[in-house]
């Protein structure tokens, strides 16, 4: 078990694949929440409105030509143990709904698992990923925001990212899954590959 900016990642090898997490701690739930706060939507009249709107700027689609992924996406939260919720589908990602979407102001966060019992899932390619690389987000009501990679970053499981929660008023986006090799021990990966990228 390990953290990233107070939050707490693990991954688990269960049945044959790979499952990545995130566990906020404290200090980073309230981090997350107050950039929530920072980038809520502005109120609109009626609750059906802000459904819409709402609707409209949820992340519907990831595709990355590079590497070949087109996947669905997943709306996730917390878990019940306050992991950072991961697909359901080993081919589709899941974005983390308590934080920005993307194309809002902070850093939207997108997981997807690296492996699974049958082989390849939807990150097994992402750390090919260079500088400059186009990723795009299809949104609800049918936009498309693009993004370009910024840098890519293997870090332990036991590092702190500070960006990765803090609040900012560009639109970012990381992209995260494991990477290293298998710590028993740990019951963890050994590392954490990011990929960051802004809006363009």
């Amino acid at each position: 078990m390990d953290t990233i900016p107070g939050v707490m990642v693990r991954r688990a090898l269960v049945a044959g694949f790979c499952m990545f997490a995130v566990t906020c701690g404290g200090g980073a739930l309230q981090a997350s929440t107050r950039m929530v706060e920072r980038t809520s939507l502005p109120a609109v009249d009626t609750g059906s409105a802000q459904s819409g709107l709402l609707a409209s700027l949820t992340p519907v689609r990831l595709v990355i030509p590079r590497i070949a992924v087109d996947a669905r996406i997943e709306a996730r939260g917390l878990d019940p143990n306050r992991n950072l919720d991961v697909p359901a589908d080993y081919r589709d990602v899941a974005w983390y709904n308590l934080g920005p979407a993307p194309g809002q102001p902070g850093n939207a966060i997108i997981n997807g698992h690296v492996n699974w019992w049958t082989g390849s899932a939807v990150f097994t390619r992402l750390s090919e990923l260079r500088q400059g690389d186009r990723i795009a987000v299809v949104r609800g009501d049918g936009s498309t925001l693009t993004f370009r990679v910024t840098k890519s970053s293997v870090v332990l499981a036991t590092a702190r990212v500070a960006s990765l929660f803090a609040p900012s008023p560009a639109a970012g986006l990381t992209l995260i899954t494991c990477s290293g090799q298998w710590d028993a021990g740990l019951g963890s990966d050994t590392h954490r590959l990011l990929v960051s990228a802004v809006l363009a």
